[in-house]
């Protein structure tokens, strides 16, 4: 597992291969992000990313990379914006899933 660190919002720098890419995609658009923990020896054979929407100007991101996982918490007014750009990576084959909205607001 190569873990790559970076400078976002945040204590914990430390990111999965991987999840770079998208990191970089969120710079270029505007939006923050924040690196949470990593799980090691999961059970993935792909790359997936997830987005779950918890408010108005939060997501949570999480992005599973060969047997890495690590969950991300993204930050930005363009919610629109930061859906398409993970709707993006389908083109660069990630499993892209749907995403949840936990909330409660439209």
């Amino acid at each position: 597992m190569v873990k790559t660190h970076v400078n976002e919002r945040g204590s914990h720098t430390t990111v999965i291969e991987g999840s770079r890419d998208i990191l970089k995609l969120f710079n270029k658009a505007g939006v923050q992000v924040s690196p949470g923990i990593i799980e090691a020896n999961v059970k993935a054979k792909g790359r997936s990313v997830k987005l779950k929407k918890l408010n108005n100007e939060t997501f949570e991101m999480v992005v599973v990379v060969k047997s890495s996982k690590q969950t991300f918490k993204v930050y930005g007014n363009d919610q629109k914006g930061i859906t398409s750009v993970i709707q993006g990576l389908k083109g660069a084959g990630w499993n892209v899933q749907d995403t949840m909205d936990l909330s409660g607001t439209d």
